[in-house]
């Protein structure tokens, strides 16, 4: 590249592991395992700054409804029936 970097190369991390940005393909590969992983459980969002109280409130207790890939981008969809309210809670 002009300036010198390789932008396809890994990058070093807080942890000192090795991560590479992922491609296009490797969005879709993901989306496709977090599908058969995540979807149709509920889980649990809050906000432990406050700057996401209102949209945590919108998806807390909800199932995993959709996942979509679009580009570099995943999409994360909520929604249908409220899961059991927390134990404790």
């Amino acid at each position: 590249s002009p300036s010198g970097l390789d932008r396809t190369a890994p990058r070093r991390v807080a942890s000192h592991r090795i991560a590479a940005m992922v491609e296009g393909h490797g969005v879709h590969r993901v989306a496709e395992r977090h599908r058969r992983l995540l979807l149709g459980k509920v889980f649990q969002a809050s906000s432990p700054n406050g700057r996401f109280r209102e949209g945590a409130k919108l998806i807390n207790n909800r199932a995993l409804s959709r996942i979509e890939a679009i580009g570099k981008n995943l999409f994360y969809f909520f929604g249908g029936a409220r899961g059991p309210p927390p134990r404790g809670g």
